[in-house]
This record gives structure tokens, C-alpha cells and sequence, in this order.
């Protein structure tokens, strides 16, 4: 895997960090302030621009708290400035020994920052997979 890739892949896994603790202020480290800027949550009409993402962030961080969840499935691909990463979303609904996890499909798009060359998010989309689709959690080691 090359260098640019293992970066983007990083800054995939930081945003569902940011996303499992609610935190506000990394959430708006990782998003490019862009008009261009896209999110569509699970459920949500698309929000465009990001003072509309940016309160749509706001909203469910002051609602969700932190809440475990990790992408798998993980496919990277670049396109100059840009890369797309695709990947299932692994929600822990009880957070719990043996809990059930739901999953999601996003796509989340990185555009490269020119002066930095830091890969922000420019798009989010998550949609639910069709009723069903929960996975069980292997139990936690003891050891």
C-alpha cells in the first residue's frame, strides 16, 4: 500500500473516531469548510455546504454522546487530489458483551489539501443496509 493511501486510510479511521467519542471540534478538524461539501446521514436529506453539515454534527453529538463505532470492509481508491473510501459501518446498538452491531454502507470522500497536503473529509454518505443486517459480536477475551 502506498504512502498516500495508508494517509487517507488514517484520516477514514480518525473520522470514526471523532464520530465514536462525539467530538465536536475534531469533527471540525477533519471536514474541508467547503460549500462543495456534502453529507447524508442515515435517514437525513442530503445537507449541502458545511455551516448545514457542520450543525447537523452539532445537533447529534449533543443528542448521541459517545457511541462505539468502526468501519470494516475498508476499500480505498485515489483519483489525483481526491479519494473515495467505501466501507461498512459497524454501529455497537448496546454496547454490550455479545451486543448486536448494526451496519451501514458510506462512501466518504477526501479531497487533498494543497497548501497542507492534509486529506479532508469533503463527503459523507451513509446509508442503512435492509433490515437484517446485524452481526453479533464475538465474546470480549477475559484474559
Amino acid at each position: 500500500m502506498d504512502e498516500l493511501t495508508e494517509a487517507v486510510l488514517l484520516v477514514n479511521s480518525n473520522f470514526y473516531r471523532v464520530l465514536s467519542l462525539a467530538d465536536f471540534g475534531a469533527m471540525q478538524r477533519l471536514w474541508l469548510a467547503s460549500p462543495d461539501a456534502v453529507c447524508v446521514h442515515p435517514g437525513w436529506p442530503p445537507l449541502h455546504g458545511w455551516p448545514d453539515i457542520r450543525e447537523s454534527w452539532r445537533g447529534i453529538f449533543a443528542h448521541q454522546g459517545p457511541l462505539h463505532i468502526w468501519p470494516s470492509e475498508t476499500e480505498a481508491r485515489l483519483y489525483g487530489q481526491t479519494a473515495e473510501v467505501n466501507c461498512l459501518e459497524n454501529i455497537d446498538v448496546a454496547q454490550v458483551e455479545e451486543a448486536e452491531v448494526l451496519c451501514t454502507r458510506a462512501t466518504n470522500v477526501f479531497r487533498r489539501v494543497a497548501d497542507s497536503g492534509d486529506w479532508k473529509m469533503l463527503e459523507h454518505y451513509t446509508i442503512p443496509l435492509p433490515s437484517g443486517h446485524t452481526r453479533r459480536l464475538a465474546p470480549f477475551s477475559i484474559n
